[in-house]
């Protein structure tokens, strides 16, 4: 197996992290630091080879493994050896993220004798395209889980009323996000000097170039809101594997003086700083980082009725909320914001306030309370009562 464990403190319960990719995520670095580490140790891998996840994972002194499985017909041999590397460390609970690591790791949980956990980081996605193979394994996954971790209130909903999961065995735990320092002014100014941009309003849309993210709204949209607020710059950070596509559409629709595609940025700060507002058309969206990055900036929001946005994005507070595939309906929101300085400074500074509540120290919180009711349950089941099985929520 590639990469070795650390040792580790028997003082707390271990909770293994299982991921599919093997890349370095704020989401998880983020876990490593702010884990209870006397009473919930954790160790974090993947299902694929080694990578930049378990050296973030070193440099922070946390346990980490991968399972070198690189397609899914290596999943077999990645199974047992989860399997036995759950038996060997003792491991109190197995949290899985994603799609693949919940039906391998609930697999490799039974197996083992684990408490297994999950975390649903979509929404409708496979329901919206019609994955209907993968919905019938999300639900079967979620049904016989220990418990399940939802990131929004629509999550949980979708899961109750389409897969069938029982409502108690679901948890709402809203994702944290790290403080977002607040750009040096000189440093926005360079990549506002770098874009060539001078006066005009800018919306900005921080999103991967897919359908599912609705930049064919915001296309439609935008001759209203020039016609309405001038001229108005609007730039798209971000990669994905229709820009191609979307850049023919900007085109055939006249708008490429408009409309700037920056690729993946390591800027967004600076980018979030100097725009006007920032605008969220999406189709799809469990949670909504970018939403909750640009409130901690003190910036507007405008979104669509989509997914989790709802309950990040506080409406008529920190943003404007407007029906999903409706342009019209976004163009008049945009333009209301940026004929407005008060509202869009008495949104900004409300979104701040909003977005401090979404800490990874809150989230951590809410997944160590699962894990609590889920081994207090098993203990119950064999009739065990341990406090090094079942840590109490006051002692640290």
């Amino acid at each position: 197996m590639a990469g070795s464990l650390l040792d580790i403190s028997r003082e707390g319960v271990m909770i293994c992290h299982l991921t599919d990719l093997n890349l370095d995520t704020q989401y998880f670095s983020s876990i490593a630091r702010e884990c209870d580490r006397a009473r919930y140790p954790v160790m974090i891998g993947s299902i694929a080879p080694a990578g930049t996840l378990q050296a973030a994972m070193r440099e922070l002194d946390t346990p980490t493994f991968a399972l070198g499985a690189t397609t899914r017909r290596q999943y077999p041999q990645a199974l047992w050896r989860l399997a036995q590397l759950l038996r060997r460390e003792r491991v109190a609970v197995l949290h899985a993220h994603c799609f693949d690591p919940s039906w391998l790791g609930l697999i490799a949980a039974h197996l083992a004798g684990v408490p297994f956990v999950f975390t649903r980081h979509h929404s409708d996605h496979h329901i919206r395209i019609n994955k209907h193979w993968h919905t019938r394994v999300d639900g079967w996954c979620a049904r016989r889980a220990d418990h399940v971790i939802a990131v929004s209130q629509i999550t949980r909903q979708i899961m109750i009323e389409v897969e069938g999961v029982p409502a108690e065995q679901i948890t709402v735990v809203y994702n944290g996000l790290e403080p977002v320092n607040e750009p040096p002014p000189e440093s926005v100014a360079r990549v506002r000097h770098e874009l060539n941009l001078t006066d005009e309003p800018v919306c900005l849309m921080v999103a991967r170039l897919h359908e599912e993210k609705g930049h064919r709204y915001l296309f439609e949209a935008i001759p209203q809101i020039n016609a309405s607020c001038g001229r108005v710059t609007f730039l798209l950070a971000g990669a994905g594997p229709q820009r191609e596509l979307l850049e023919d559409e900007v085109r055939a629709r006249g708008l490429q003086d408009v409309v700037r595609f920056l690729g993946r940025r390591d800027d967004v700060p600076e980018l979030i700083a100097l725009s006007s507002l920032v605008v969220l058309p999406s189709l799809a969206e469990s949670f909504g980082f970018a939403a909750l990055e640009a409130m901690s900036l003190g910036k507007p929001v405008v979104a669509a009725a989509t997914g989790g946005l709802p309950e990040v994005v506080s409406d008529g507070k920190t943003g404007l909320i407007v029906p999903q595939k409706d342009a019209r309906a976004l163009a008049d929101a945009i333009c209301r914001v940026l004929q407005d300085d008060e509202l869009a400074r008495a949104f900004g500074t409300a979104g701040k306030r909003r977005a401090a509540g979404f800490s990874f120290t809150k989230m951590i919180a809410g997944y160590e309370h699962v894990y609590e009711q889920v081994l207090a349950r098993r203990a119950v089941k064999a009739g065990i009562s341990d406090e090094r099985t079942v840590p109490s929520s006051t002692g640290a």
